[in-house]
């Protein structure tokens, strides 16, 4: 069926604008001790409305509904947990997370007087007060979240959630022609993360006309169960809409299960509009929907109707959502989308393939790496006389604190890498202790992180060490709408196996253990100077376009004007090599370190104190200096150079 989107949106902005808006009033703030040095702030949140303040702890719910009889007022924003926990009937142990409730709303029944009719009193939870001042988008979040309260008629109207039907085999041939005349049709899942299988899925049709939507579930434990998901999903023609929805498409395809016109995903859409808030779907439902509540508590429940009640409420919002973004997403934010989403399908192809692994190689590398992490942690041994029989343990906060204050460092706060980069340049001595001490925790963590065994999948099989007749592969996800930029960002596959594809180190410690299949071939794409390249022409610097275009090579070119040696002396143009190398080598971290305006102790920490102890060598600089003087003078003579470059 084809449906006039534009059109349907169209027409819920014209009834929102020709809607009664409502007038100034009062309103309660209900927080806490911890928001008190912060109502300052919440003051440019509530618009034209008087408002009261209490911070004390909630007892009861007649506290609430006294105080607000009292002073004629109906509307509470609140960021207490005590009134969080009175609304939930909370009785676990743990409190709930102020987070993930953020935007939800509930009422409390008003105290009636003789004679008068009680008015309900509505509540509307924001996040800390704090987070006006510590979050980037937290005022303009607060603020949006309060107009629930102040401005309900501009709200999205969503469908109304009638629960669901069971996908039952009585049940199925009424319910498919049902959903036959849908607009649109939100799909989700529900996992096992053992032997990545699906537990439940959830179909919510949407009628626009009528504004109403029908939710059923299908419980996916038989063969006949299977049968039916896989006519749902390719038989209902309506477009789709999934939240995140390559994680639901990759299980669904392990089912052999496509789906048919998967058009829209209210995670890329909203990234698409707001790309810095989160995009999970609890806090879509928070911000788009007026009367949302936090649903995802459901999922822990052992109670099965529940739990499909949960996953029936995931496709109700999810679809909500996705037509609330319409009405409201500015016409920018749908093209951004329409230029977004198209990713998700080879960003798919690219996951369920995978990287074929070779084992082999893999116990080898684990191998060598142990063996760094056995040579360095006894060479801290000896150098710390460590008892026999001990061993010093680079990973225990104690122990490296009591290092560091050996070492004259007492006064950094903790062992960390930026600590530890500072502990390592006050003294010769120190940078051996520290290099040694970095070695053994960059080799544990290419073990955990890339080289232990059980991490791949095949066939089904994650963790397949112990299966060597299948030929196991490395899984990744790729994700479009993971970064504020744009640039796809990656994590371990959907099917809980796999690794972070984008981040594996350099060098062949983990690289040599992946292998191209049969006709392929793996290789890694570089732009000669692409860094350069754009930062000399964002910037402007005639200097730097002069030698990134025209130079006969652009790390010599470098060299020689930032250290004062003839080009000639550094480059023969009539043989194209190089005459010291040495000095170009040195050029090349220095302006790949201020492209990105490296400071002093990263420079340090990418060329390594040899080659910076080399550099104050080959240039005669004064031998007093220490490693971030020598470091400080590099990164001058790039800014002398190309003085536009700030």
């Amino acid at each position: 069926m084809k449906i006039d989107l534009k059109a349907h949106i169209a027409g819920l902005r014209k009834k929102e604008a020709s809607a009664p808006k409502e007038q100034g009033d009062q309103l309660i703030f209900w927080g806490g001790s911890a928001d008190r040095s912060y109502l300052p702030q919440l003051k440019s949140c509530v618009g034209s409305y008087t408002t009261l303040i209490r911070l004390e702890e909630v007892t009861t719910l007649t506290t609430v509904q006294i105080y607000c009889k009292q002073k004629g007022v109906t509307k509470v924003v609140s960021s207490s947990l005590s009134l969080l926990r009175k609304l939930l009937k909370w009785d676990k142990r743990k409190a709930p997370s102020l987070s993930n409730y953020a935007g939800s709303y509930f009422t409390i029944a008003g105290r009636a007087v003789a004679g008068e009719e009680a008015t309900d009193i509505e509540v509307v939870f924001i996040p800390p007060l704090k987070q006006l001042v510590t979050v980037t988008y937290g005022k303009y979040l607060t603020s949006r979240l309060i107009t629930k309260l102040t401005a309900p008629a501009d709200w999205y109207v969503p469908t109304e959630f009638k629960g669901f039907d069971l996908l039952t085999p009585e049940k199925e041939p009424e319910l498919f022609t049902l959903f036959q005349a849908a607009d649109l049709i939100c799909i989700d899942i529900e996992t096992f993360r053992e032997n990545a299988t699906i537990r439940c899925l959830s179909y919510t049709a949407f009628y626009l006309d009528s504004n109403t939507s029908a939710s059923v579930v299908l419980p996916l434990d038989t063969e006949y169960a299977l049968a039916i998901m896989r006519k749902w999903n390719w038989e209902l023609k309506a477009g789709k809409i999934f939240q995140n929805g390559k994680y639901d498409i990759a299980y669904l395809t392990r089912y052999n299960a496509p789906v048919y016109n998967y058009l829209y995903d209210t995670a890329n859409l909203f990234h698409c509009w707001l790309a810095e808030l989160p995009k999970d779907l609890g806090f879509l439902n928070a911000f788009l929907i007026r009367k949302a509540v936090y649903w995802k508590d459901l999922a822990e429940t052992n109670d099965l109707y529940e739990y499909y009640r949960y996953n029936a409420l995931d496709t109700w919002g999810t679809g909500n959502a996705f037509l609330a973004m319409l009405r409201e997403a500015p016409d920018w934010a749908v093209q951004n989308y329409q230029l977004e989403f198209p990713l998700t399908f080879p960003c798919h192809l690219a996951e369920m393939t995978g990287i074929a692994r070779d084992m082999n190689t893999l116990l080898e590398a684990e191998a060598e790496q142990n063996k760094i992490i056995a040579e360095a942690t006894a060479s801290l041994n000896v150098i710390l006389d460590i008892p026999k029989g001990e061993s010093f343990n680079t990973n225990s906060p104690k122990q490296m604190k009591q290092l560091l204050r050996i070492l004259g460092c007492s006064d950094l706060p903790n062992a960390d890498a930026k600590a530890l980069a500072k502990a390592r340049f006050r003294h010769p001595f120190n940078a051996r202790i520290i290099s040694l001490v970095l070695a053994v925790r960059k080799a544990r963590k290419l073990v955990s992180t890339y080289l232990t065994p059980g991490k791949e999948f095949s066939k089904g099989i994650a963790g397949v060490s112990e299966h060597p007749e299948v030929s196991p592969r490395i899984l990744f996800s790729l994700n479009p709408h993971g970064t504020d930029t744009s640039r796809l960002a990656s994590k371990e596959h959907h099917f809980w196996c796999g690794l972070q594809v984008q981040n594996i180190p350099r060098g062949d410690a983990v690289k040599r253990t992946l292998k191209a299949d049969p006709g392929f071939l793996l290789c890694e794409v570089d732009l000669s100077q692409a860094e350069s390249r754009d930062t000399a022409y964002i910037s402007g610097d005639a200097n730097l376009i002069q030698n990134v275009e025209h130079s006969p090579d652009f790390h010599c070119s470098n060299a020689s004007a930032f250290f004062g040696i003839p080009f000639e002396e550094l480059f023969d143009v009539a043989t194209g090599k190089v005459l010291n190398k040495p000095i170009r080598q040195i050029g090349k971290p220095v302006n790949h370190g201020a492209n990105y305006n490296m400071g002093a102790y990263v420079l340090i920490d990418t060329m390594g104190e040899e080659k910076i102890l080399l550099a104050k060598k080959l240039l005669a600089l004064p031998v007093t200096w220490s490693y971030v003087e020598v470091a400080e003078y590099l990164l001058a003579q790039f800014h002398k150079t190309y003085p536009a470059i700030k």
